[in-house]
């Protein structure tokens, strides 16, 4: 029997290989799309809060028709008039500022919805109750039937 010496890798040897190299770029592309997502949802988090400051600043100053407020829709072609320089009486005013952010949030926050409530009275001594919630991907919270969302209860 002849014995020669074989140069080159076995076919365990480089089956071995890709299987360790297979891993190490299955690591990579999972950190890679953990992190893209912890961003974008970042990005949304940042975006609601940003709203909610806004309206939490304005909310107050139309106490008394934030009742009438809950009962309108939320259309966004309704009382935009009131941004284009013409008199508007506060409920015209409130429900164009309204419209303005259901505008706002469906355009950054993916499938957006807020919602507005008054929890016992909208007057003085009641508590305003403000949600966004939008479309979200993986680790949803579980109270906010499976969207994203941030809330707000703010006294009057």
């Amino acid at each position: 029997m002849v014995r020669t010496k074989v140069q080159g890798f076995s076919l365990l040897e480089v089956n071995m290989a890709m299987a360790i190299l297979a891993l190490g770029m299955g690591g990579i592309m999972t950190s890679y799309l953990a992190v893209g997502h912890r961003v974008q949802y970042g990005y949304q988090q940042q975006q609601a809060q940003l709203i909610i400051e806004q309206m939490v600043a304005v909310l107050p100053l139309y106490g008394e028709h934030i009742a009438w407020l809950q009962g309108q829709s939320t259309s966004t072609h309704i009382g935009q008039h009131c941004w284009r320089g013409q008199v508007c009486d506060q409920q015209q005013m409130l429900k164009a500022w309204w419209a303005y952010w259901a505008g706002y949030i469906a355009k950054y926050l993916p499938a957006g919805k807020y919602s507005l409530t008054c929890q016992s009275t909208c007057i003085s001594g009641g508590r305003l109750h403000i949600q966004i919630s939008w479309q979200g991907g993986t680790l949803i919270p579980s109270n906010c039937e499976s969207r994203h969302c941030l809330t707000m209860d703010w006294p009057l």
